[in-house]
């Protein structure tokens, strides 16, 4: 346990800013496992739809620092390539 002052507060810091991050993450893989589903039901409109509040939510996460920008850019990029393949 911290003994000096500062470092209590860096505690109580990062216990909350560990929780916080654990809801985005929890957040963005609620949201990706919904439209992995409609994916998975070839539900094109629906999946359009759900895509942009993926990509709202993993742009924050990225803004956050969160997640890092290259895997929510990668994760994107792949959700894009499979709504096109069943749209066709």
């Amino acid at each position: 346990m911290p003994q000096h002052k500062s470092a209590k507060k860096r505690l109580r810091q990062t216990v909350r800013k560990t929780a916080v991050n654990k809801s985005v993450k929890s957040n963005v893989a609620t949201q990706l496992k919904a439209i992995d589903k409609l994916i998975k039901d070839k539900k094109v409109d629906e999946s359009m739809a759900k895509l942009k509040q993926v990509m709202s939510v993993l742009h924050k996460s990225t803004q956050r620092k969160i997640m890092h920008l290259n895997k929510a850019s990668r994760t994107i990029s792949k959700l894009q390539k499979d709504i096109s393949a069943i749209s066709k």
